[in-house]
């Protein structure tokens, strides 16, 4: 696996770092002897590793909610203290309700909208100052960026307004942070458990990811993608157009640890 770390030091800050990449990705960089500001939702905690190295701050906000969403930026920086920014990864999403879009009221939808695009969108934009040159904001797309699907309606749109605001941060933010996005497959999350969950009339994709279950990518091998795209690509490459996609087989011998192999196949 490649090793030449581009990422410049500093802190990084996590949203979703309750959930299984999430977790995983909040150890790993502490591990890694990185401090990071991990943000979760009211009443998660993160589950710490015993061998992390550096520290971790853990930060409550409801993504749901605007005022939180608004004031989170300067909560992280009061955290930090002056301290500078290397990166934010913008891991957080909600996928419920599962349902026709005729079902939805506008709180419902605007609840996805704020968990999947706004937040990403206001906190990128918000630490933006506080980011050392060749800093990186990675956010989470998803090939529901590029489809549209019965039964996944607000997840959907709201993952294509999160690809048109990850070009725009490309094209506003200061030049000297890069932006990219990442598509970590199907991951075995407590998201795919919220995809089998639904009866078949009212989300009909619920039997295939049923059947999907033994496919699943786990959260820790997307976390050595996740990784490896944030800290070992140069600034340019990150920032390519599309997303990275774990699937794509020509990077693997790049960041698939030698004697491993990656045995999930493309859904």
């Amino acid at each position: 696996m490649t090793q030449s770390v581009q990422l410049p030091a500093g802190a990084i800050v996590v949203t979703g770092a309750c959930g299984g990449i999430g977790n995983e990705l909040v150890n790993m960089f502490a591990e890694k002897g990185r401090e990071v500001v991990a943000i979760s939702r009211p009443g998660k905690e993160v589950k710490l590793r015993k061998n992390n190295v550096s520290p971790i701050h853990a930060l409550h906000a409801d993504l749901c909610d605007k005022s939180s969403i608004a004031g989170l930026a300067s909560r992280v920086k009061l955290v930090l203290q002056g301290r500078p920014i290397s990166a934010l990864v913008n891991t957080a999403g909600i996928v419920t309700p599962l349902q026709p879009l005729k079902d939805f009221n506008a709180e419902m939808l605007m609840d996805n909208f704020a968990v999947n695009t706004i937040a990403p969108a206001i906190l990128a934009c918000g630490l933006s100052g506080e980011m050392v040159d060749g800093a990186r904001v990675l956010n989470f797309s998803s090939r529901a960026a590029l489809l549209t699907l019965p039964g996944l309606s607000a997840y959907c749109m709201s993952k294509h307004a999160l690809r048109s605001i990850t070009r725009s941060l490309q094209l506003e933010l200061p030049d000297h942070i890069a932006v990219g996005s990442l598509i970590p497959g199907e991951v075995d999350t407590g998201m795919q458990g919220d995809l089998r969950m639904p009866d078949a009339e009212v989300f009909p994709l619920v039997q295939f990811f049923r059947k999907n279950v033994g496919s699943l990518i786990p959260a820790a091998v997307a976390a050595n993608f996740i990784y490896w795209v944030l800290f070992c690509t140069d600034s340019t490459d990150f920032a390519r157009d599309g997303a990275w996609y774990i699937y794509d087989t020509s990077h693997h011998q790049q960041w698939i640890c030698q004697g491993d192999s990656f045995d999930y196949p493309e859904p």
